[in-house]
Protein backbone atom coordinates (compact mmCIF):
# COMPACT_ATOMS: atom_id res chain seq x y z
CA UNK A 1 0.00 0.00 0.00
CA UNK A 2 1.65 3.34 -1.40
CA UNK A 3 0.56 6.60 0.45
CA UNK A 4 1.57 9.78 -0.90
CA UNK A 5 3.85 12.11 0.78
CA UNK A 6 0.88 15.06 0.44
CA UNK A 7 -1.23 12.93 2.54
CA UNK A 8 1.42 11.77 4.68
CA UNK A 9 2.19 15.65 5.55
CA UNK A 10 -1.18 15.75 6.28
CA UNK A 11 -1.59 13.63 8.48
CA UNK A 12 1.82 14.94 10.29
CA UNK A 13 -0.18 18.49 10.45
CA UNK A 14 -3.19 17.21 11.99
CA UNK A 15 -1.49 15.93 14.57
CA UNK A 16 1.17 18.74 15.60
CA UNK A 17 -2.40 20.57 15.14
CA UNK A 18 -4.05 18.13 17.71
CA UNK A 19 -0.56 18.47 20.43
CA UNK A 20 -1.30 22.26 20.06
CA UNK A 21 -4.52 22.84 20.68
CA UNK A 22 -3.81 19.83 23.95
CA UNK A 23 -0.72 22.50 25.18
CA UNK A 24 -3.24 25.42 24.62
CA UNK A 25 -5.94 23.67 26.99
CA UNK A 26 -3.53 22.94 29.16
CA UNK A 27 -1.98 26.43 29.74
CA UNK A 28 -5.34 27.91 29.63
CA UNK A 29 -6.60 25.70 32.35
CA UNK A 30 -3.68 26.24 34.62
CA UNK A 31 -3.72 29.97 34.10
CA UNK A 32 -7.95 30.07 35.22
CA UNK A 33 -6.37 27.55 38.02
CA UNK A 34 -4.21 29.93 39.46
CA UNK A 35 -6.53 33.21 38.79
CA UNK A 36 -9.56 31.39 40.48
CA UNK A 37 -7.15 30.32 43.37
CA UNK A 38 -5.85 34.10 44.33
CA UNK A 39 -9.49 35.32 44.16
CA UNK A 40 -10.23 32.42 46.87
CA UNK A 41 -7.58 34.08 48.96
CA UNK A 42 -8.64 37.61 48.06
CA UNK A 43 -11.85 36.93 49.36
CA UNK A 44 -11.47 35.83 52.95
CA UNK A 45 -14.41 36.60 55.24
CA UNK A 46 -13.21 35.88 58.05
CA UNK A 47 -10.77 37.62 60.86
CA UNK A 48 -9.32 37.09 63.77
CA UNK A 49 -8.51 37.82 67.57
CA UNK A 50 -4.91 37.55 68.49
CA UNK A 51 -2.93 38.64 71.55
CA UNK A 52 -0.68 38.51 74.88
CA UNK A 53 -1.97 37.26 77.55
CA UNK A 54 -0.84 35.30 80.87
CA UNK A 55 -0.23 31.54 80.17
CA UNK A 56 -2.75 30.17 83.48
CA UNK A 57 -5.61 31.93 81.63
CA UNK A 58 -9.03 31.59 79.21
CA UNK A 59 -9.69 34.56 76.30
CA UNK A 60 -13.62 34.73 75.64
CA UNK A 61 -15.01 36.88 72.98
CA UNK A 62 -18.49 38.04 71.74
CA UNK A 63 -19.68 39.03 68.92
CA UNK A 64 -22.69 42.03 68.72
CA UNK A 65 -24.18 38.75 66.88
CA UNK A 66 -24.09 36.09 69.58
CA UNK A 67 -21.56 33.91 68.81
CA UNK A 68 -19.18 32.98 71.99
CA UNK A 69 -15.35 31.54 70.94
CA UNK A 70 -12.81 30.23 74.17
CA UNK A 71 -9.09 30.10 73.92
CA UNK A 72 -6.24 29.57 75.83
CA UNK A 73 -3.10 31.30 75.16
CA UNK A 74 0.10 28.74 74.54
CA UNK A 75 3.13 28.15 76.64
CA UNK A 76 4.34 31.68 75.50
CA UNK A 77 1.54 33.86 76.45
CA UNK A 78 0.15 33.73 73.01
CA UNK A 79 -3.15 33.50 71.79
CA UNK A 80 -5.50 33.54 68.47
CA UNK A 81 -8.99 32.91 68.10
CA UNK A 82 -9.79 32.58 64.46
CA UNK A 83 -12.50 31.79 62.24
CA UNK A 84 -14.21 34.75 63.31
CA UNK A 85 -16.70 37.04 61.46
CA UNK A 86 -16.71 40.36 60.94
CA UNK A 87 -18.44 42.43 63.62
CA UNK A 88 -17.65 43.82 66.78
CA UNK A 89 -16.43 41.96 69.73
CA UNK A 90 -15.96 42.45 73.40
CA UNK A 91 -12.90 40.38 74.39
CA UNK A 92 -12.17 39.03 78.47
CA UNK A 93 -9.36 37.76 80.40
CA UNK A 94 -10.65 35.05 82.11
CA UNK A 95 -9.55 32.43 85.34
CA UNK A 96 -10.89 30.21 87.55
CA UNK A 97 -14.21 30.96 86.04
CA UNK A 98 -13.85 34.95 87.21
CA UNK A 99 -13.68 37.92 84.54
CA UNK A 100 -10.15 39.78 85.03
CA UNK A 101 -10.26 41.87 82.47
CA UNK A 102 -12.23 43.21 79.40
CA UNK A 103 -11.71 45.19 76.30
CA UNK A 104 -15.30 46.64 74.75
CA UNK A 105 -15.89 47.55 70.89
CA UNK A 106 -12.93 45.27 69.25
CA UNK A 107 -13.79 45.93 65.17
CA UNK A 108 -12.99 43.09 62.83
CA UNK A 109 -12.70 43.57 59.31
CA UNK A 110 -12.79 40.52 56.66
CA UNK A 111 -9.55 39.57 56.03
CA UNK A 112 -8.04 41.17 59.05
CA UNK A 113 -7.01 40.26 62.23
CA UNK A 114 -7.45 42.33 65.95
CA UNK A 115 -4.92 42.50 68.45
CA UNK A 116 -5.75 42.68 71.89
CA UNK A 117 -2.88 42.20 74.63
CA UNK A 118 -3.90 41.48 78.88
CA UNK A 119 -1.23 42.23 81.18
CA UNK A 120 -1.10 41.40 84.98
CA UNK A 121 0.03 42.91 88.02
CA UNK A 122 -0.17 42.44 91.36
CA UNK A 123 -3.68 40.72 90.70
CA UNK A 124 -4.21 43.64 88.71
CA UNK A 125 -5.54 42.78 85.18
CA UNK A 126 -5.57 45.44 82.17
CA UNK A 127 -6.39 45.37 78.36
CA UNK A 128 -5.65 47.09 75.60
CA UNK A 129 -6.82 47.23 71.86
CA UNK A 130 -3.86 47.72 69.24
CA UNK A 131 -5.62 49.52 66.31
Amino acid sequence: MKTSKKSAAIGHRHKNRHYALKLMTAIAVSAFGTIALNAAYAQSTSSSILGKAPTDSTITVHSDRGVTRHGSPNDKGRYNLSALLPGTYLVSLEKDGKTLATVQGVPLFAGRASEVDFTCDNDQCTGSFNH
